[in-house]
């Protein structure tokens, strides 16, 4: 079965409601399929699960905010569900390999791309010193 359609509704509803907490019930039923059948075929994919997306979405979106504004980082953090600021943190330097701090003084390039059909998106990617090889 071609799933291609249940991606890009999982994907344009993360999307929309990427800055609440995401109803995983809702988005199930949302696309019409079971929780549990949904995150397999979101896995099968994509290559990561819906919980990881969703975080990597909402970093990629810090990311942005973090270079194009100068709200502090509790703010940026209390804008994309982040209640607790070192979770924030942590998660960030998960998908970035930086601190939001360190993050917004590189300010590394972040790269549009093209999240399914007609949505478009920011990703970062993982920034690696020379310092990781030593």
């Amino acid at each position: 079965m071609n799933h291609t359609l249940v991606i890009w509704a999982a994907i344009v509803f993360i999307e929309n409601r990427i800055h609440t907490k995401i109803q995983y019930s809702a988005l199930a039923e949302d696309v019409g399929f079971s929780l549990s059948h949904l995150r397999t075929v979101f896995m099968s994919h994509t290559g990561k699960s819906l919980a990881q997306y969703i975080t990597e979405r909402k970093i990629s979106r810090a990311a942005f905010d973090a270079i194009h504004s100068n709200d502090n980082f509790s703010t940026i953090a209390e804008r994309y569900g982040f209640t607790n600021p070192d979770t924030f943190t942590r998660a960030f330097r998960r998908v970035t390999c930086l601190n939001p701090k360190d993050f917004r003084k590189i300010k590394p390039p972040l790269k549009r791309v093209i999240l399914c059909a007609g949505v478009f998106g920011f990703t970062v990617q993982k920034y690696i010193t020379k310092d990781d090889y030593k």
